[in-house]
């Protein structure tokens, strides 16, 4: 039977085994990890070996019970962070984030 978070893990290691078969390919200047988890240190330390350069992209917040953060270990191994819920306060990526970014009430029928 399986276990809580399971197939989060094997999408985790996927991903892992994935990022690592193209960074070791040498086809890849940067990789962009959308994600907090402190499980992906250890491949940021893989890719980096290879030369490949790690952003961490993640979202900080806090709404109700519901909280969001990066990894200190992940945020502290990466190249770059890009804490995407202060895009949305910031005046000179306001524009493009709106862009990016839409509520599904905000879609237009196309």
């Amino acid at each position: 039977m399986p276990t809580p978070g399971q197939n989060e893990k094997g999408a985790d290691v996927a991903l892992a085994i994935d990022a690592m078969q193209v960074g070791l390919e040498g086809h890849l200047d940067i990789a962009v990890l959308v994600t907090g988890d402190g499980d992906f240190v250890p491949l940021v330390r893989a890719l980096m070996k290879q030369g490949v350069r790690v952003a961490a992209a993640y979202f900080e917040y806090e709404h109700g019970e519901h909280k969001s953060f990066i990894n200190e270990r992940l945020l502290n191994v990466c190249n770059y962070a890009l804490n995407i819920n202060e895009m949305e306060k910031d005046k000179d990526f306001k524009t493009m984030f709106k862009t990016l970014f839409r509520r599904p009430d905000e879609q237009k029928d196309v």
